[in-house]
């Protein structure tokens, strides 16, 4: 689709975005970089040294009030209790039946109050339905998500190109802030939120930012690159480094039809806490156990493992692969997919790949690991 389309969203990146040439196309309604360069050194740079990603597509949720954490708690499979201050966590929203309605990250900013990311693509849906359930709670519930824009960087040395920016008076802040955490900071001389988290297996940060602030960090973070080696990467790059560290894509690896059980995150479900939406369904998925499960793949002859591909297991079918690609720093291609209960790791399988059946075997999660995060 063209990029000049006029109903598609752009990020207050966009036009920065086209100034380092990048190639733009229509994501999820908005209009975004694909890549700049390559796809391939885009995720090279990422793994060897750092690269920025605009993300400023996600959306944000306030929740603020007396009964916050009780509503945070409800409407969330993890535990949100456990968070102090500063602290966050992987977790999801489910419906009744225990499906996943959206991943998110939630973090604590306050004793009352909660800060929550959403996926781009379910911001309205997502918002609506946390609204819909808010009604009962001491609560405000505030969609923010056009305040805010949102950088990530990346990668091995994500560190130093952060320092290079952030006032000096936050800098041991940054130096010690513990991974899924999240702290207040003067960044490029604006007030931000900085968190330790990350969608590429890399240790970096996301950057919760005033949306008018955007193209300032953004060619700040860019004026480290002597330092740090940084390069703005795009959405094919977060793909395939997303996907070597098995970070689940909405809509691909899951859905609301999808439980965190069956999409292999049930390390996230707080089963021991009290009543919240969509635990009844799980307790009684985990007595009666899975009948599907997602499981990583690497291909063992040619072939490129996409969405929706039939898997065969022992000469029948068995499921169908959720997210596939080359792997760049792993080498090959391979991916994830959603398979029968009944299979295990180093199980051989058969991936039709345009009519033809390509051998794959299952691998252990995640295909990459970085030596630190």
């Amino acid at each position: 689709m063209s990029d000049t389309n006029d109903t598609s969203l752009k990020t207050p990146l966009y036009h920065q975005h086209k100034a380092c040439g990048a190639k733009v196309i229509e994501f999820g309604g908005w209009l975004m970089p694909v890549s700049y360069t390559s796809v391939l050194a885009e995720h090279k740079a990422v793994r060897e040294k750092c690269g920025v990603f605009d993300v400023s597509h996600m959306g944000e949720v306030r929740v603020k009030g007396p009964q916050a954490e009780a509503f945070v708690q409800h409407i969330t499979m993890n535990d949100a209790a456990k968070l102090k201050p500063g602290q966050g966590q992987y977790s999801a929203l489910l419906n009744e039946s225990g499906g996943m309605i959206d991943d998110l990250i939630v973090y604590r900013l306050g004793v009352d109050e909660f800060f929550i990311c959403i996926n781009a693509a379910n911001r309205a849906k997502d918002f609506q339905w946390i609204s819909s359930h808010a009604k009962s709670f001491n609560i405000e519930v505030t969609n923010e998500s056009d305040r805010w824009a949102q950088l990530a960087v990346q990668g091995p040395t994500s560190l130093e190109a952060m320092l290079a920016i952030i006032d000096p008076a936050d800098r041991s802040t940054l130096e010690a802030l513990p991974y899924t955490n999240i702290a207040k900071a003067r960044v490029a001389g604006r007030e931000c939120l900085v968190a330790r988290t990350g969608y590429t297996g890399e240790h970096g940060y996301e950057i919760y930012l005033p949306a008018d602030h955007a193209e300032k960090l953004w060619l700040a973070l860019l004026g480290t690159a002597s330092k740090s080696g940084i390069v703005p990467v795009g959405l094919g790059a977060r793909d395939t480094l997303r996907l070597e560290a098995c970070y689940l894509l909405y809509g691909n690896d899951m859905n609301d039809e999808t439980t965190p059980l069956e999409a292999g995150v049930a390390w996230a479900v707080k089963l021991n806490k009290p009543g919240f939406i969509g635990k009844e369904a799980l307790v009684q998925q985990k007595a009666n156990g899975t009948k599907q499960k997602i499981v990583a793949l690497k291909m063992k002859e040619d072939g490129i493992p996409r969405h929706g591909m039939t898997v065969y297991w022992r000469g029948e079918p068995a499921g169908f692969v959720t997210s596939g690609s080359v792997l760049p720093t792993v080498g090959g291609a391979g991916g994830m997919a959603m398979v029968a209960s009944g299979v295990v790791e180093n199980d051989e399988l058969e991936v039709d790949i345009r009519g033809k059946r390509k051998l794959a075997t299952v691998v252990k999660r995640p295909l990459y690991s970085a030596k630190t995060k």
